[in-house]
């Protein structure tokens, strides 16, 4: 694909991760950074590949269920641990369900990134 656009956005969680041999089995927060990464083979008649505000009035919903909340209490990680990869995964799918009629006109979701802290990020993305 030709062209890609990416959104940034920030929210503060605390979560543990149980049966971590370390302090992070204890509770703490983070603020997390989330960037969805979005791609594109064509332009619309503006010359955009999307709109950076239709990726946010997306992502921005996704972001007020989770900012200031303890991460393990939401029902995504009933049964998976809060770690920053599945986090990544929760960001994608939620994402992904909500692009039906921009996938059929070539916008596809790449990928999402989630930082719990400066330098330590990962990455979730399907071929």
């Amino acid at each position: 694909m030709g062209f890609s656009v990416s959104v940034k956005r920030t929210f503060a969680a605390s979560h543990r991760i149980d049966g971590y041999p370390g302090l992070c089995a204890r509770l703490h927060g983070h603020n997390w950074t989330i960037e969805a990464v979005f791609a594109t083979d064509r332009l619309n008649n503006l010359g955009m590949a999307v709109d950076f505000h239709e990726i946010e009035r997306r992502l921005d919903p996704l972001l007020l269920e989770v900012d200031h909340t303890h991460l393990n209490d939401h029902p995504f990680f009933s049964d998976k641990s809060t770690t920053a990869e599945n986090i990544a995964l929760f960001f994608y799918r939620r994402l992904s369900s909500s692009l039906d009629r921009e996938k059929a006109e070539g916008l596809k979701l790449c990928q999402v990134s989630v930082w719990e802290m400066e330098g330590y990020r990962a990455t979730y993305e399907e071929t």
